[in-house]
């Protein structure tokens, strides 16, 4: 499995966060975890831990690692994650999506949680297209 570090640096670069962002607030995990987004996603979820985290204009967000869906061949150096992004003053994500690498961690799908059917594929800027740094939270 890829490192934590390894996996930190492709999530920055894709969500364009930086190592001078600080950590998201943990307070806002208990909301997050008890929302119908992260119950959808529950069963895939590898460590109810989250991966990472940072704050960036008033969002706070969360990363957790997933396992494959079910009967979906992945592969174990770039597995899925769950991004979302919480608010403060809102009980709810304000955006919550699955990141499954694809082609060797050259692009990936992007998921909306609450929109299955709406997903689209990105390229995954890498670590030499990219300013990204160490974990922050």
């Amino acid at each position: 499995m890829v490192g934590a570090a390894t996996l930190h640096n492709e999530i920055a670069s894709q969500f364009a966060a930086g190592d001078d962002l600080p950590c998201a607030d943990v307070k806002l995990l208990v909301p997050l975890k008890r929302s119908a987004e992260f119950a959808a996603i529950r069963r895939r979820v590898a460590d109810h831990h989250h991966l990472d985290s940072w704050q960036d204009d008033d969002l706070h967000f969360f990363v957790f690692l997933l396992h494959p869906e079910e009967g979906v061949e992945a592969d174990p150096k770039n597995p899925p994650v769950a991004v979302f992004a919480m608010h403060p003053e809102i009980d709810v994500p304000l955006s919550a999506v699955v990141v499954t690498p694809k082609d060797r961690g050259v692009q990936a799908e992007i998921q909306d949680i609450n929109a299955p059917d709406a997903a689209y594929t990105a390229p995954i800027p890498s670590a030499y297209t990219s300013g990204a740094g160490g974990n922050r939270g």
